[in-house]
């Protein structure tokens, strides 16, 4: 058989598919190939992070979300100019303090953001389809709590309590 038909040319060595830091790594890579898929725009995960949080959150200061979502001020800066661009942000002085902007998510860009979540539940679906909804919520509690143990203030200790109590409720 010649060697480019082997059937394991393509496997990854064990000695690395032994380590769950590896293999998340190769999960990422393989939710951005989906997700090149799925989803229908052209939306960056920073302009999906950053309507989220000021979604979630409310109108912020630039600052603020640079600080929350631990991303470089300039690179903000043209995130928020993309999606100032497009019609899903909206920046404008803080009447409490002219020497910032404050950034509010628009209608259009609830609609995208709503979309994108749509579409990243997909893309979840086929990433994990080989798990059953219980073991999903699983390991869905067991990655946030890793998380939050290097990063607590990241993760709210509710989210983990809840999602912890979810878990241990379904019948095994």
């Amino acid at each position: 058989m010649p060697e480019s038909e082997r059937e394991d040319e393509f496997f990854l060595p064990e000695p690395l598919l032994q380590f769950p830091s590896f293999v998340l790594i190769q999960l990422a890579r393989e939710a951005r190939r989906i997700g090149g898929l799925v989803h229908e725009d052209d939306l960056r995960m920073p302009h999906v992070t950053v309507l989220a949080t000021v979604d979630e959150f409310g109108p912020a200061a630039q600052k603020d979300i640079s600080r929350r979502l631990r991303i470089d001020a300039s690179d903000l800066v043209s995130v928020l100019d993309d999606l100032e661009e497009r019609g899903l942000v909206r920046r404008k002085r803080d009447d409490r303090d002219r020497r910032r902007y404050l950034v509010t998510i628009t209608e259009a860009g609830v609609l995208a953001l709503d979309g994108r979540l749509t579409s990243m539940r997909k893309l979840n679906d086929i990433l994990l389809g080989v798990l059953s909804p219980e073991e999903r919520e699983r390991f869905a509690e067991m990655l946030i709590r890793v998380y939050r143990r290097h990063d607590p203030k990241r993760v709210p200790v509710e989210l983990v309590s809840r999602l912890t109590s979810l878990s241990r409720s379904e019948p095994r």
